[in-house]
């Protein structure tokens, strides 16, 4: 009934079957030829750096307000992490996000995380009749 194509039938993702390339790249090139900036087909310390970084960003786990304040450098494929963050949760998904980039060997995690203070709550209420509320008459 529906071509087995992109878009109509044939399993894969969306309404179904796959995209026949991606959009975004020359055909042939793969995603980390687009961070090989000097296209010698290897990843130099600042080139695994900005891709750690890119993938921090792009972790949805990580809010934007934390992502941006982690700071990543790297030397000699061991990929350090450093800046101050709210969420506690943020501290171990950098560290996988950085742990898992093609280059990086060794993470050292200085991440220090600074959760937000509470506001102190609100003084007791005096007893008595609630504020508001319709007196008879």
């Amino acid at each position: 009934m529906w071509p087995s194509g992109y878009g109509f039938g044939g399993g894969g993702y969306g309404m179904g079957g796959y995209p026949p390339f991606w959009w975004g790249a020359p055909t042939g090139w793969t995603d980390l030829d687009l961070y090989d900036y000097n296209q010698n087909y290897v990843l130099d310390d600042n080139e695994i750096a900005d891709l750690a970084k890119d993938n921090i960003i792009a972790d949805a786990g990580i809010p934007m307000s934390d992502a941006h304040k982690i700071n990543v450098s790297v030397s000699g494929g061991t990929a350090t992490l450093s800046g101050t963050v709210r969420n506690p949760r943020t501290k171990p998904l950098a560290y996988g996000d950085a742990y898992w980039t093609p280059g990086v060997r060794d993470v050292v995690n200085d991440i220090e995380v600074q959760p937000m203070e509470r506001k102190p709550e609100a003084p007791p209420m005096k007893p008595g009749r609630p504020t508001g509320t319709p007196t008879k008459s």
